[in-house]
């Protein structure tokens, strides 16, 4: 398991069974909020906000299944997006064995383009 860096992440969800991380370097001129750049990441389809700090933006879902949380933490230039995910039952962990290939392969994509919006939007 990764070392998470996302302090209200990890108050969220303390003992993950995933856990992953993305970052991209801020842009000259472009701004440290982190709830604008969890808008510039998921668009207007962010998840619902469960807390903010000075450098944190914390998405996430309750769901039948699993729990997760997105963090968008921006500090020493650089904006990373956290996902910790915590299984309620059997099929959290079948429905994430499904999901994990598409997220690690979109989320980077995701992390990079954010990058470009809040570069062009500086």
């Amino acid at each position: 398991m990764p070392i998470v860096s996302a302090p209200l992440a990890t108050a969220a969800i303390a003992d993950p069974d995933y856990a992953d991380a993305y970052s991209v370097d801020v842009p000259p001129g472009a701004g440290t909020d982190p709830a604008a750049w969890t808008r510039a990441i998921f668009g207007g389809n962010a998840f619902p906000e469960q807390a903010v700090s000075d450098t944190e933006h914390l998405t996430g879902r309750a769901m039948p299944m699993l729990d997760f949380v997105a963090s968008v933490r921006v500090v020493d230039g650089r904006a990373t997006l956290t996902t910790l995910v915590r299984y309620r039952n059997p099929l959290g962990r079948l429905y994430f064995t499904f999901v994990r290939p598409v997220h690690r392969l979109l989320v980077p994509r995701m992390v990079a383009r954010a990058g470009r919006r809040m570069r062009d939007a500086g």
